[in-house]
């Protein structure tokens, strides 16, 4: 409302509307509207919260028409509010898979292996035969070495996962047959003994 007001005062105020913002002022000569250059010493360049201060400065939420977005729109949105902590201080926030240092080759066995040097949101798959897959675990997770899955990054020690990598040297082991206890077999005697009423 306040806006068709506004365009109501320029209106009545000049005779013709004129677009004012951004664009052209009484007269017609063009103005330019630009954003001040940010300043790469100052302590939040690197952050949001500055450019959010400046477009929302009571810190409010923006208002969405009911309707306007859809359920799963919604939920995507708000999947990021879900996450605790800070994105970039507390966890990683990797878009892709980074190159890194890390290679299969200097593994003593296969299996599955957390990148310290992404702070554990890649990990590595070793296969048998030296082949090596990478991947990325989802924002706000890191891989735990410990039970090789991605967990919240409040749950995983990421600093400890190279004294865990020794947990993959029991993959792909051949179980020993115990051959102490031969194996029971089932006849028509033993059922009747199991299921005939005694009485």
């Amino acid at each position: 409302m306040k806006l068709l007001q506004s365009i109501l005062i320029v209106t009545s105020a000049s005779g013709m509307l004129l677009p004012f913002a951004g664009g052209m002022q009484e007269g017609g000569s063009r103005i330019s509207k630009r954003a001040k250059p940010l300043d790469p010493e100052e302590e939040d360049y690197y952050y949001e919260d500055e450019v959010d201060e400046r477009n929302n400065p009571t810190n409010e939420a923006p208002v969405v028409p009911p309707g306007f977005l859809s359920p799963s729109v919604r939920e995507y949105l708000d999947l990021g509010k879900s996450i605790p902590g800070r994105p970039g201080t507390d966890y990683p926030v990797l878009g892709k898979v980074p190159y890194t240092q890390f290679y299969c080759d200097d593994q003593p066995y296969p299996g599955f292996f957390a990148d310290v040097e992404t702070r554990c949101q890649a990990w590595h798959y070793c296969d048998i035969d030296g082949r090596q897959a990478t991947f990325l675990c989802p924002n706000g997770t890191q891989f735990s070495q410990a039970v090789f899955v991605c967990d919240w990054w409040f749950n995983v020690r990421c600093e400890l996962s190279p004294k865990l990598y020794a947990i993959n040297s029991r993959l792909y082991q051949r179980p020993t047959e115990s051959p102490t206890r031969p194996h029971r077999v089932i006849t028509k005697e033993l059922l009747e003994n199991i299921f005939v009423k005694r009485k």
